[in-house]
């Protein structure tokens, strides 16, 4: 392992918020981004040098934030690089090959460089209101998460460039955040002193964690509960948390421990089975932690010397090995799954802040940023951290289902009962008796309509001439038999009034259903005492006599004979 601090000026001597390694090209270029106080994303060219140090080289400048960038962060295919900053703006990034090399200047002394490469923004998501602080990306790159100043984390779908969700239940600035590999949760953790735990599939809080009992009760008995986070007062802007990449473990850092009036930083780590509270946590003697990242590579378990059996810490019983680092402001430690305690310590290289941390694809470097406005890089010999697995263990994911239209299903077939009410455009059917024995009804209102799109609605009024129908045609007509014939009609319930000729002593009224039908026959006489509006597109069916089978409807009001004339005249006297 060795340790070397690149004496460039990466952003103008300002200071180096982000940095991060892309991942996915196959090891083929080590390609870094960084991200600072001028406003500028700068892709950089990492190698070994014959000492095992590394080397940097600059590929490109990227210029079209108009204010500080805290952080970058690559899909983990490589294909995009998302940069936040104070401009409340993520842009996303790709390299475009078609485009001509344009200069850059890099120092103040305006000497300048050509850029080697050529990244264009594809999409600018907007939605925070001030300064963005963290981002992290799905396992399979489709969405992110961001943490901003604004108190809120937003869930994006970057292929539509839209927000899913808004967290907000942050009373302070979002600080840090992270995406479970295996696309479950999302972890926030703000300077309010409280990490939030949420579900990607109910998008709402699972597990708020901000205290935990000291295990030592009182003269009274009473427990005493301490805050695990430390308040604003850190000197960082950053509280970047962690999944590691199989998903099994949460490493959040800014943990503080008090131990009667002593307060010791440390770093917490989380079962995925218990969210709620730490399963341990590693101290920190010097000053608090702000950043973890894990090594993307899965390493075969060391064994002792005394035996060949692996050890296993106390952490998990897990079949391989994995390696985090966690940043404090000052200071680098080394951990593992196999044992509680760092495996190495790197401390004094920088003279202000760290501010990130980011591994290779390989992970022969790690990348560490400082607020000094400098970056260090931690190189490591082959199998020096262990000896890779030969298959890398598949792990499903849980994509995030985005919100699906309601779709209302057009309900063709099913008969609608709607409430009696009065038809526009006719008086209101104050004759109309529900409770009548005699009166057959299709459901519980007192009308049955079946309606369809090729027969539209008509104003009728309530009193018609009775039909002399036989039973046949009583009977209701079928919607699945009457589909194939031509559109289904309207079924009509009303009542009846005395027939023409027949004498005032009749019983009375009764309801029978009207069905009208549409055929080639001509309609016999009618009289009704109001007019009836002709139905479009069809007619009243009625059964003739075989002695007059073309008689017409008669004129509105004309009596039929001169019997009949006197007898509607005596009726209309009596109304």
């Amino acid at each position: 392992m060795k340790v070397i601090t690149c004496e460039i000026a990466w952003h103008n001597k300002e200071p180096v918020y982000s940095v991060d390694f892309q991942h996915g090209t196959d090891g083929r270029i080590n390609r870094l981004a960084s991200a600072g106080v001028d406003t500028a994303v700068r892709i950089w060219k990492t190698e070994k040098g014959p000492d095992g140090k590394a080397i940097v080289e600059f590929l490109s400048s990227l210029t079209r934030h108009t204010k500080a960038v805290n952080v970058v962060r690559f899909s983990p295919s490589g294909e995009i690089l998302a940069s936040g900053g104070d401009d409340a703006v993520i842009l996303l990034w790709k390299l475009n090959d078609n485009k001509e090399p344009e200069q850059c200047i890099l120092q103040d002394d305006d000497d300048t460089l050509l850029n080697k490469e050529n990244w264009t923004v594809v999409k600018s998501l907007r939605g925070h209101i001030e300064d963005v602080y963290d981002i992290c990306w799905t396992a399979d790159g489709n969405n992110l998460v961001s943490g901003s100043v604004d108190n809120t984390a937003i869930m994006w779908d970057v292929n539509k460039g839209q927000k899913l969700s808004i967290f907000n239940e942050h009373k302070s600035y979002v600080q840090g955040v992270t995406w479970d590999p295996l696309g479950q949760y999302i972890t926030t953790l703000s300077s309010d002193r409280v990490m939030r735990v949420y579900s990607t599939q109910t998008r709402r809080v699972a597990f708020n964690v901000s205290k935990m009992s000291s295990g030592q009760g009182n003269a009274e008995g009473e427990t005493k509960t301490y805050r695990m986070f430390h308040d604003d007062s850190m000197r960082s802007f950053f509280r970047r948390p962690s999944f590691t990449p199989d998903g099994l473990f949460l490493i959040t850092p800014a943990g503080c421990v008090e131990s009667g009036e002593n307060i010791m930083n440390t770093t917490y780590i989380f079962s995925r089975k218990n969210l709620k509270r730490p399963l341990a946590h590693l101290p920190c003697p010097g000053k608090a932690t702000l950043a973890v990242r894990c090594c993307p590579v899965f390493f075969e378990l060391r064994k002792t010397k005394e035996d060949t059996s692996p050890q296993h810490s106390f952490l998990s019983s897990l079949p391989y090995r994995l390696v985090f680092a966690v940043a404090s402001e000052d200071s680098i430690f080394l951990y593992d799954t196999q044992q509680s305690f760092p495996f190495s310590y790197i401390s004094g290289i920088h003279y202000h802040t760290l501010s990130d941390l980011s591994w290779s694809a390989d992970g022969s470097f790690l990348a560490v940023s400082s607020t000094d406005g400098y970056c260090s890089f931690i190189t490591f010999e082959k199998d020096e951290l262990g000896i890779p697995l030969k298959e890398k263990p598949v792990f499903t994911s849980v994509t995030p289902t985005t919100a699906e239209k309601k779709l209302k299903k057009a309900q063709t077939s099913r008969v609608a009962s709607p409430v009696p009410r009065t038809v526009d455009g006719s008086p209101t059917n104050k004759n109309l008796d529900v409770n009548s024995p005699s009166t057959p009804l299709q459901s519980k209102a007192s009308s049955n309509i079946i309606g369809t799109k090729e027969t539209p609605s008509t104003p009728l009024n309530s009193r018609v001439s009775p039909l002399n129908l036989s039973p046949e045609e009583k009977k209701p007509v079928q919607s699945g038999s009457s589909s194939a014939k031509g559109p289904q009609p309207r079924r009509i319930t009303l009542n009846t009034l005395q027939s023409w000729g027949t004498k005032p002593s009749t019983p009375a009224p009764r309801r029978i259903s009207l069905i009208p039908v549409k055929t080639d026959v001509p309609v016999s006489s009618l009289s009704t005492e109001c007019s009836i509006p002709t139905l479009p597109h069809s007619e009243a069916h009625e059964e003739h006599s075989s002695e007059d089978p073309a008689s017409k409807t008669p004129e509105a009001k004309r009596p039929r004979t001169d019997e009949s004339n006197a007898s509607c005249n005596s009726n209309n006297q009596n109304n």
